[in-house]
């Protein structure tokens, strides 16, 4: 939108938050540091730097939760959190959905409340997230600096763990309770493997981060119903030479299977095999 576009202000959220109306006449969120301050209904906004972000809002629910969130929360706090998906959107060079902006703002505003009252919650999917999506997690490292200086708190390595998965949903557009569940599944297969060679993983190695992200790519193959190899003349040698980590790979599969319902190649029980056998060498050593 240049210059000469503009809005009509509906209502005041605070001093960097306001309703208005485009010239469409569709309902957009402005913010913007000091755009609210001695505003009135009915002003006439010209659009200019001072307007940071422009949110259209798609329903009446994005009304009420854009609401709730600029009227009942520290304007401080808001304004940091805005500056931080500003920050991360420069980063991935895109602009982010009103609806992951109302997610991601809701969820830190809560985190910082908790992190200031000394409340930490473990993040059980830290490691695997780590490992799942290394460029969120580090691009959430990076952004929480921002966090950190301006609002003094100390942000733990499982609050990153949860703000990257909310960058990645972002980022992909995925639903973030699908992809919790996804990152479940990932977190019992592993539990699996460790039960049944009766060994603790290392959560930092390389062998792990090879195993998970095999993990999620078998889980995205599966969704898509795209496994190209349907024969793997391995499968005979690996099952005679490794029988173990051969039949934790086939459960496993089966797991898979019954999650996601849908048939996968033996060549996957095949590939698992030698991901757990290295495992179970690397742990031994």
């Amino acid at each position: 939108m240049d210059d000469e576009k503009g809005y009509i202000l509906k209502k005041v959220l605070n001093n960097n938050a306001l309703i208005a109306l485009d010239e469409g006449h569709k309902e957009v969120i402005l913010i913007g540091k000091g755009i609210g301050f001695q505003r009135a209904k009915g002003d006439s906004i010209r659009h200019d730097a001072k307007i940071e972000k422009v949110f259209v809002l798609a329903s009446e629910g994005q009304r009420e939760q854009m609401q709730r969130l600029f009227t009942e929360n520290d304007e401080d706090i808001l304004r940091v959190i805005t500056e931080y998906v500003k920050y991360v959107e420069g980063k991935l060079e895109r602009a982010f959905t009103t609806q992951f902006f109302i997610a991601l703002t809701d969820h830190l505003v809560f985190a910082i409340k908790r992190l200031q009252q000394g409340i930490k919650i473990h993040n059980p999917f830290l490691y695997d997230v780590r490992s799942l999506y290394p460029y969120e997690y580090s691009l959430a490292q990076e952004g929480t600096t921002l966090l950190e200086n301006r609002l003094k708190i100390t942000i733990p390595e499982d609050e990153i763990g949860f703000l990257a998965l909310h960058i990645h949903s972002g980022r992909t557009n995925q639903d973030l309770s699908r992809m919790n569940r996804f990152s479940g599944l990932i977190v019992k297969l592993i539990k699996v493997i460790e039960t049944e060679l009766e060994i603790e993983i290392d959560k930092t190695g390389l062998d792990y981060s090879r195993l998970v992200t095999h993990l999620r790519y078998a889980i995205d193959r599966a969704k898509r119903n795209d496994f190209a190899e349907k024969e793997n003349s391995l499968s005979q040698l690996l099952q005679k030479e490794y029988p173990v980590c051969y039949n934790i790979a086939w459960k496993i599969v089966k797991i898979l299977q019954n999650q996601l319902k849908v048939d996968i190649p033996e060549a996957e029980v095949s590939y698992l095999t030698l991901h757990i056998q290295r495992i179970l060498e690397r742990t031994k050593n």
